[in-house]
């Protein structure tokens, strides 16, 4: 199904998709939404990107990074070293005036990595109150209030933890899928 309109309308509606599913995910403790609504709407846009793009092409854009580094001068200060590896790899390319020899790292994000993360999100946010000497998912709640998320806690981490590992599973199974 690797039409031109079909091609051109999931360019245009993936990050609308991916917006919406950060929205439901923050919205979803005081109202309807939460992790498992946001992660199915997160991995309907990669369904899509999918079956217009094939699966080489959706983790190449989405589930691939590349990180640039050099080995520090010892006339360089660590900050300046760290600040200039980082202007590397947020412009997505090196300086090319420089006398260094840039080296890159190809890391890519599997959906399996992300179940994994996403459980240790959700259980990592009921040992938060087994520390505090609570029961087991008691919610605990930061101070102060983010202007467009609202407040921070512990469900909000169990939410994110589902969020991913919803994610991760689905994209496991188009990935799988896909290449049969």
């Amino acid at each position: 199904m690797k039409t031109i309109i079909f091609s051109t309308a999931i360019r245009l509606l993936t990050p609308v998709f991916l917006l919406f599913s950060v929205y439901i995910l923050f919205r979803g403790h005081n109202h309807p939404g939460g992790g498992f609504i946001g992660g199915l709407i997160c991995s309907i846009a990669f369904v899509f990107h999918v079956l217009a793009h094939g699966p080489g092409v959706t983790s190449r854009v989405f589930f691939s990074v590349v990180l640039y580094y050099y080995s520090r001068p010892k006339s360089h200060s660590y900050t300046r070293y760290a600040l200039r590896v980082l202007r590397a790899n947020f412009r997505n390319k090196r300086d090319t005036d420089e006398p260094h020899k840039w080296s890159f790292v190809f890391l890519r994000i599997r959906p399996l990595y992300l179940v994994a993360t996403g459980l240790l999100l959700a259980a990592s946010s009921g040992i938060v109150s087994l520390l505090g000497q609570k029961p087991f998912m008691t919610s605990y709640w930061l101070k102060f209030e983010l202007p467009v998320i609202g407040s921070i806690g512990t469900p909000s981490l169990f939410d994110l933890g589902v969020y991913l590992l919803v994610l991760g599973v689905v994209l496991q199974f188009i990935f799988i899928m896909s290449k049969e």
